[in-house]
C-alpha cells in the first residue's frame, strides 16, 4: 500500500488517530516531524470536501501545523499544537459522553 492508497481511506479516523498522536507528542517541532506528514496525508483524504462539523476545529489546526512544521515555524507550531490539543478534547469529551457521536 502507498501512501496515496493510504489517503483514500476512511479520512476522519485517520485524522483524529494521526492529530491525537501529534497532540500527545511531548517533542518539539523537529520530533513531530514524521507525525505531522502523517497528519498531512491523512487531512488529504479529505481531498475538495470540508470536513464534518465535529472534526472541522481540529482539521483546521491541524492545517495549521502541517504549514508550520513544512515552514520550520516554532511558534506557529507550538500554537497550533495547543489548538489541535484542545480541539481533540472537546472532539474526546463528545465521544466520551456520547459513543455514537462522529461514528
Amino acid at each position: 500500500m502507498t501512501w496515496l492508497d493510504e489517503a483514500d481511506s476512511e479520512p476522519v479516523p485517520r485524522v483524529i488517530i494521526a492529530a491525537t498522536a501529534v497532540a500527545m507528542c511531548r517533542g518539539g517541532l523537529v520530533e513531530c516531524v514524521d507525525l505531522a506528514w502523517h497528519l498531512k496525508i491523512a487531512l488529504c483524504a479529505f481531498a475538495d470536501r470540508a470536513p464534518p462539523s465535529d472534526v472541522s476545529e481540529a482539521a483546521e489546526a491541524a492545517c495549521d501545523l502541517v504549514d508550520a512544521v513544512r515552514d520550520g515555524n516554532v511558534p506557529v507550531f507550538d500554537h497550533s499544537r495547543d489548538r489541535l490539543g484542545r480541539a481533540l478534547a472537546r472532539y474526546w469529551a463528545a465521544r466520551a459522553r456520547d459513543p455514537t457521536v462522529g461514528g
